[in-house]
């Protein structure tokens, strides 16, 4: 068993640093999160050119714009989108730095590092999807072809990645 650090919570340092082999599943979901990434950049930028000066850049919670912004502003959800799909895929090459709720051990390390990658996988592709409807909706409603995201987009959202968050904690201990 490895030893503890003052907060009870085993040290990155103290785990085995291996790496889970990819699975076809794992595979796919890059390819899918980068697909969305690229769908979101092309859309992004064949709508540029006809879009309004001023553009929503805020949603409050029911769904209505209540800030805006030039137009320029729009490449902000693919850019954050970028940032965050790439940080992610870094951060997942290393699961030993991850923050675990159980102890690691030789044993165990394979299937839990497995879960944690593919969780972060599936997670990436849920936040890209998130944005890429962000972008699709911005672009529509300066263009005057929606009035909004609607009163269900920030509560099914949250819903959404906080019932994701805590499947992948029930599943972890599971596999402990």
């Amino acid at each position: 068993m490895y030893p503890k650090n003052s907060f009870g919570r085993q040290p990155g340092s103290e785990r085995p640093r291996i790496r889970p082999e990819k699975e076809p599943i794992d595979v796919l979901l890059e390819i899918a999160g980068l697909v969305a990434v690229i769908v979101m950049v092309m859309i992004t930028a064949r709508s540029y050119s006809g879009l309004p000066e001023r553009i929503p850049t805020h949603f409050n919670g029911s769904g209505q714009p209540d800030g805006y912004g030039g137009k320029v502003t729009i490449w902000l959800l693919p850019g954050i989108t970028i940032a965050m799909y790439a940080g992610l895929s870094l951060i997942n090459r290393f699961p030993y730095i991850f923050n675990f709720p159980v102890n690691i051990t030789e044993e165990n390390a394979p299937r839990l590092y497995r879960h944690a990658t593919r969780s972060i996988r599936i997670l990436n592709l849920l936040l890209v999807m998130l944005f890429l409807y962000l972008t699709w909706e911005t672009i529509a409603l300066a263009s005057g072809k929606s009035s909004g995201l609607g009163f269900l987009f920030t509560p099914v959202a949250i819903f959404v990645i906080l019932i994701f968050l805590l499947y992948m904690i029930v599943r972890m201990y599971k596999l402990k």
